[in-house]
């Protein structure tokens, strides 16, 4: 899908807002990540909440659907920082969990907002490395060429038998930077090999970022369980024309696919 930025409004401040697809190396759509800035966009109806804006807005997007459609969304968190990184997670983007779904406007609640929450296990949070969230997180940093970064859940955890407000973070994928070239550089190859064998032995499933070259996505589709996001796919969405897509498609939102057969040598 082309969304030209020319014909972005430039006075819609929906013009913060994107949603950049991430897709299986077959083309499958297996996420969106929302981009969003500290405004929230027109989109929401909501306030802005810091850091948690651009999530807030995100969710309410898709809540428009009623479609259980996966989110990622990147978080610079002080992962060195004492205390519950899970607390601390919550409170800098104004959420907390409520059972097993996330209160994405907790803190604009008190204003006469209506509760919004979706599903825990909808949305990744990608987040530092830290050896607090994965015990491989030290291995991984020996990597800075492809700015690995950890992908994390926020589960419910039990605090003296009561379910905590914050939950806890699970770490379940990693992500990485891809440098442009990278199909024509072998030394940049074998450890991009590396990492990807320690990342998988940790049971981490990898996001590849920043895809913005095709030689590139060439050569790494032939690794079948990798995840890819970048321009070489699809560029950042604007919400208008998610919307026009989802709208036109009865919100099937997997049915957006990227061509990927004329790649497969």
């Amino acid at each position: 899908m082309k969304d030209d930025a020319r014909s972005w409004p430039l006075q819609d401040a929906s013009v913060l807002l994107r949603f950049q697809p991430v897709f299986t190396a077959q083309g499958q759509l297996h996420e969106y990540a929302v981009l969003g800035r500290s405004r929230a966009s027109l989109w929401n109806g909501l306030r802005s909440s810091g850091g948690g804006a651009g999530l807030q807005a995100g969710v309410a997007f898709f809540k428009r659907f009623n479609a259980p459609i996966e989110l990622s969304f990147e978080h610079a968190l002080d992962v060195n920082a004492a205390g519950c990184l899970a607390e601390r997670l919550c409170v800098e983007l104004g959420i907390g969990l409520v059972n097993e779904a996330i209160w994405v406007n907790k803190q604009a609640c008190h204003d006469g907002i209506a509760p919004l929450t979706v599903a825990a296990s909808r949305i990744t949070f990608t987040l530092p490395l830290s050896g607090r969230l994965s015990k491989r997180a030290d291995v991984l940093t020996r990597y800075p060429d492809f700015l690995p970064r950890l992908r994390v859940r926020l589960v419910p955890s039990l605090i003296n038998g009561v379910a905590s407000e914050y939950g806890l973070l699970r770490a379940e994928g990693l992500q990485v930077q891809i440098p442009l070239g990278l199909s024509e550089d072998r030394p940049l190859q074998g450890r991009f090999f590396t990492l990807m064998e320690r990342a998988w032995s940790a049971n981490l499933q990898v996001v590849a970022s920043g895809v913005d070259d095709i030689r590139d996505f060439a050569w790494m589709r032939l690794h079948s369980n990798l995840l890819f996001r970048g321009a070489a796919m699809s560029a950042p969405l604007s919400p208008e024309c998610l919307d026009t897509w989802l709208q036109a498609d009865s919100g099937a939102w997997r049915s957006f696919l990227a061509c990927t057969t004329r790649y497969a040598s």
